[in-house]
């Protein structure tokens, strides 16, 4: 039988990786308040490298956007300047 692996198995992965991570966190010989601060700790740099991530996606899709205005502002003066060079000759 073949198995095919795409996102769907790595989503999976990942979520079984992170209720893993949390139950060894749970189950670990720590003081309590030891616990809460290292999961609090964790959780806040998942949240920080998740806005890092969403800035750069951000930034990414602007300069996207900015070239393609860029290109169709090109092509629209390219199209006057064709039409005015028709309708004159």
């Amino acid at each position: 039988m073949k198995r095919e692996f795409g996102p769907g198995v790595f989503v999976t992965f990942a979520l079984g990786l992170g209720v893993g991570a949390v139950t060894a966190l749970l189950l670990a010989p720590k003081a309590g308040r030891d616990l809460r601060d290292e999961i609090a700790e964790g959780a806040t740099d998942r949240v920080n490298q998740a806005r890092r991530t969403a800035r750069k996606i951000g930034k990414q899709a602007q300069t996207i956007v900015d070239e393609t205005a860029d290109q169709i502002n090109d092509a629209v003066a390219a199209g006057e300047i064709a039409y005015n060079q028709a309708k004159n000759a």
